[in-house]
């Protein structure tokens, strides 16, 4: 189902990436992680990355909402990661995915689309990288995102994107998946205007 929300008089410039205005501590996200073993990770299944080499951690899990639908809440794992959680509650939308991605080095995710993520869509996939370093490249449409440990980035997942880890160092990003609303909207005004 698509989702197009754009309020009315709102106009978010085309963008394949912007940088949003947060900042956060990459030392104590990684502490936080520390305390999960490589058996806590599942490895992620996509024909775009070869097996076992890109793994997730789920933090939020769907439970019925008062009308049905579900609503995306932290689970035991989440509650034991204060910081993780003050991340997770400071975004004003509704977040659907909050989880951890590790690429190993060495490894890579081809090029690939994931289909429905643009603002424009109105549903968007945020990377807030917690480790990384200048041998980590981001491409969207072959043009290098230059994301740094502790910043939040929005990409248009909606075109071609690829990853490479050409490094000696697992790279880990906390992904969000966020439905885009008025608080969101004006969180992209601010990142565009600045």
């Amino acid at each position: 189902m698509k989702r197009k929300y754009l309020p009315n008089n709102v106009y978010i410039r085309d963008m394949n990436a912007i940088k949003l205005p947060f900042e956060f501590e990459p030392d104590i996200m990684k502490k936080e992680l520390a305390q999960f073993s490589d058996k806590d990770y599942q490895d992620i299944y996509n024909p775009s990355v070869e097996l076992e080499t890109l793994w997730l951690k789920h933090f939020i899990e769907p439970k019925n909402g008062p009308d049905g639908l579900p609503v995306f809440q932290p689970n035991d794992a989440l509650k034991k990661c204060p910081y993780l959680l003050s991340i997770f509650e400071m975004f004003q939308c509704n977040v659907e995915t909050f989880r951890v991605h590790t690429l190993d080095p060495g490894a890579s995710i081809q090029k690939h689309r994931d289909t429905g993520y643009s603002f424009e869509l109105g549903q968007v996939r945020l990377h807030i990288p917690v480790q990384t370093n200048d041998k980590v490249e981001i491409l969207v449409e072959d043009k290098p995102i230059p994301m740094k440990a502790g910043e939040c980035w929005y990409c248009n997942f909606n075109i071609e994107h690829e990853v490479r880890n050409n490094s000696d160092q697992p790279r880990v990003h906390l992904i969000l998946d966020c439905i885009v609303n008025d608080w969101l909207t004006h969180v992209f005004k601010l990142a565009e205007n600045s």
